[in-house]
């Protein structure tokens, strides 16, 4: 499970605590703005990955003739949880793979195992570049996100 932590600024905090009871649900919406490009990229990525004929194992064990019969299970298993309000007040969500493939291999273990590579297998990173190129962007629509919601709940 990847985690990337964003600290909006002190700015979005305060309009945020302006609104009241509505400031939960509100800080939910902007959580789900931010993570929609990052968990988009990720697949993008992850789907690039799985695709590459390339894909071998290390030294002169090849993989390759296997890389078309891909389930599809790690791809269906990728998503965004719903956001959470956890014990100390912040709004927070995941981005990762749950379940089992066909076989009963853990969806997270075998995304694990392409980014951070095995002995079997080399290293093919798609959670880490995708959090570093969609960063700003994400925090540009979660401003984008709350000054709407702020516009609604001013009037």
């Amino acid at each position: 499970m990847a985690k990337m932590k964003i600290n909006a600024g002190e700015e979005y905090a305060k309009k945020l605590s302006r609104l009241g009871k509505d400031s939960t649900e509100i800080a939910k919406k902007v959580v789900m703005a931010g993570a929609r490009p990052i968990a988009d990229e990720i697949r993008k990525n992850l789907e690039a990955n799985i695709r590459d004929p390339g894909y071998v194992g290390k030294g002169q064990r090849i993989v390759k003739k296997n890389y078309k019969k891909s389930s599809g299970d790690l791809i269906d298993s990728f998503g965004i949880a719903p956001p959470d309000v956890d014990r100390l007040g912040n709004t927070n969500t995941k981005i990762g793979f749950e379940g089992y493939d066909s076989k009963g291999v853990p969806n997270a273990l075998k995304a694990r195992a392409m980014e951070s590579g095995t002995s079997q297998l080399k290293k093919r990173p798609f959670v880490r570049p995708a959090v570093n190129k969609m960063k700003k962007k994400a925090i540009e629509e979660m401003g984008k996100t709350l000054d709407a919601e702020m516009k609604i709940y001013a009037l």
